[in-house]
């Protein structure tokens, strides 16, 4: 598909109410990881579910699998809400 056509499609899921859809457009599809996190917390807000589903499915796979270990453990403390597990024996 062409960009125009993804970025319909995209408006369409929004007006259908499928945002995971259409965050999942953006993000996979057009490679645009902003507006698919633009989305996810104008749709449920900061630290909703749809950002925790683009942040968990499409960010931290493609950090980790660029070698960005640090981005990733930033990642996974902002879906976990600053939940910090220590192990002290």
């Amino acid at each position: 598909m062409r960009k125009h056509q993804l970025e319909l499609a995209v408006a369409f899921f929004l007006l259908g109410g499928d945002s995971t859809s259409a965050i999942t457009v953006c993000a996979k599809n057009l490679g645009d990881v902003q507006l698919a996190l633009v989305l996810s917390r104008l749709v449920d807000g900061y630290r909703g579910p749809l950002e925790h589903h683009l942040v968990s499915k499409f960010l931290i796979p493609s950090v980790m699998s660029d070698g960005d270990f640090w981005l990733a453990s930033i990642l996974e403390v902002q879906i976990d809400g600053l939940r910090l597990h220590v192990n002290l024996n």
